[in-house]
């Protein structure tokens, strides 16, 4: 049980894939599980955008969530305190006996990210991500990524805005600069490799073990990348495997 008072934040669509919602359902469960408060919103999530960022990027939704979460966190600590942590509605707890680090005043998920290389080699990219992030009111993170991250969409050009520019690319330009603390339990997983976990073993799993990485607790199944009909199987037979 939680020591930290510890409040989990999750927003999704509700026209949301099965799949999406059976995620849900297991961070749910989890959270009632550990101690946890949790708490769900939809399309409100993106009322914590101010107007003019909202008119600007129109429905990029990937990015309006980005921005969101951090206000929405920050509104959570100020009225609750302890520890508020956001997790991306895609993610699958497959260790639900595994504890919140409540030690840290700031920590991000970090990924390794198995794929094919131009060259046709296989390599397994690391680094922080915003699909799992966690804060107290301690952090001196937390304010200065809401400002970075609204400043720079405030000044960016509308037709030229990266999908992951306030998100996952931001954190890892200034993870090289600050050495956040990462945790690789709630990492994520790229089509490639879990199509070997729901198959059979091969190139893209050899390389994720050669990264020799702590053993998985929360896993973000990237629905931006699951459209085919291949890739929700895939993801199906992998939540059935983890019994949700």
């Amino acid at each position: 049980m939680a020591i930290t008072p510890v409040t989990i934040l999750q927003s999704a669509a509700d026209a949301m894939p099965n799949w999406v919602s059976r995620c849900m359902a297991s961070v749910a469960d989890w959270s009632r599980h550990q101690g946890y408060n949790y708490h769900c919103i939809g399309d409100k999530l993106f009322d914590w955008v101010t107007p003019g960022l909202r008119a600007k990027l129109h429905d990029r939704k990937p990015i309006l969530a980005d921005l969101a979460r951090l206000r929405w966190i920050e509104s959570e600590l100020a009225v609750r305190g302890g520890l508020v942590v956001w997790i991306d509605a895609d993610t699958l707890v497959v260790d639900p006996t595994w504890n919140m680090p409540d030690w840290t005043h700031t920590f991000f998920g970090e990924e390794c990210w198995v794929q094919r290389t131009a060259e046709g080699a296989w390599r397994a990219f690391q680094s922080p991500h915003n699909a799992f992030m966690g804060f107290t009111a301690a952090s001196p993170v937390l304010g200065f990524l809401v400002y970075l991250s609204e400043s720079i969409i405030e000044r960016a050009d509308a037709a030229h805005i990266a999908p992951q520019m306030v998100g996952p690319k931001l954190l890892k330009a200034l993870n090289n600069l600050s050495h956040f603390t990462l945790v690789p339990e709630a990492g994520a997983v790229s089509p490639e490799l879990l199509a070997e976990w729901v198959g059979e073993a091969g190139p893209a799993t050899a390389c994720y073990e050669q990264a020799a990485r702590a053993p998985l607790a929360l896993v973000n199944l990237c629905s931006s990348l699951t459209h085919s009909e291949a890739a929700v199987q895939q993801v199906g037979q992998f939540l059935a495997r983890h019994g949700a």
